[in-house]
């Protein structure tokens, strides 16, 4: 893999890539949102092109697994070039790398793959919807969140739940208050598994769902990972890239407000 790479053509020290690689990994950390609730699989490997997609049903009141489709991996990748007076100054000043610009393509990775989870757990839940209701009314997001649990447990799907929303409905929710109560504490004691904010999640939809890995996961080929491509002038280009496939295997764990 190493090889594939192209780490070994880069003008770049060990150290330098260690840098690197350490500056993808604590951006990706403090980013990703899916992987804070989602099971993960793997990393499996570049190589691995397609995963089974098993769902289920009963048969004579037992549950048994239905026959697999295979779902392709997507790649999900990002660029980044460090310039030469960059390099230069790490060389002969005391100052370190400036490794914004991998900063940034790690940002942009991040934000993609959580596109891929989130928007597609909101087409595997969009024909199981409870109303989502006047927020600015106190008790109107508790409610709201309420039923879409109660939803779920009629269904089979126990708790813990996880809520997921956009920065902008958790500013919301949080602001909500009366009398000392605050709705955010009412609506995380009632999921039980966390709410999490994600910009790339709608301002006017929001998730309910039983993230249990038999209802669902995320298959990771390829890691983040960052490849040298080559160099543009004297500056060096970079490629930050990874695989995955979003497993949904019971629709019905998932819920949207809207």
């Amino acid at each position: 893999m190493d090889a594939l790479l192209m780490r070994d053509a880069a003008p770049f020290s060990s150290k330098v890539w260690a840098q690197i690689d350490e500056m993808v990994v604590n951006v990706l950390k403090s980013m990703l949102v899916g992987r804070r609730f989602i099971d993960l699989v793997g990393p499996l490997g570049w190589g691995t092109e397609n995963v089974p997609l098993t769902s289920f049903t009963a048969v004579d009141g037992a549950s048994v697994a239905k026959d697999a489709v295979y779902v392709p991996l997507v790649e999900v990748s990002t660029d980044a070039v460090i310039k030469a007076k960059q390099l230069a100054i790490a060389e002969d000043t005391p100052f370190a790398l400036d490794l914004g610009a991998v900063a940034l393509a790690a940002v942009n990775l991040a934000r993609e793959e959580d596109k891929i989870i989130i928007h597609g757990l909101l087409d595997a839940g969009k024909k199981n919807t409870v109303p989502l209701g006047d927020w600015n009314a106190f008790g109107a997001a508790f409610k709201a969140v309420a039923a879409a649990a109660a939803k779920l447990q009629n269904s089979g799907f126990d708790a813990p739940y996880v809520l997921v929303l956009n920065p902008a409905r958790y500013a919301q929710l949080a602001g909500s208050m009366q009398q000392g109560r605050e709705e955010l504490e009412m609506v995380e004691h009632l999921v039980g598994g966390g709410i999490f904010q994600s910009p790339v999640m709608p301002e006017d939809k929001v998730l309910v769902l039983s993230p249990k890995s038999w209802n669902m996961d995320l298959v990771v080929g390829q890691d983040a990972v960052t490849a040298y491509t080559g160099n543009a002038g004297m500056n060096q280009c970079l490629h930050l890239f990874e695989t995955l496939a979003l497993r949904v295997k019971l629709a019905g764990s998932i819920l949207v407000l809207a």
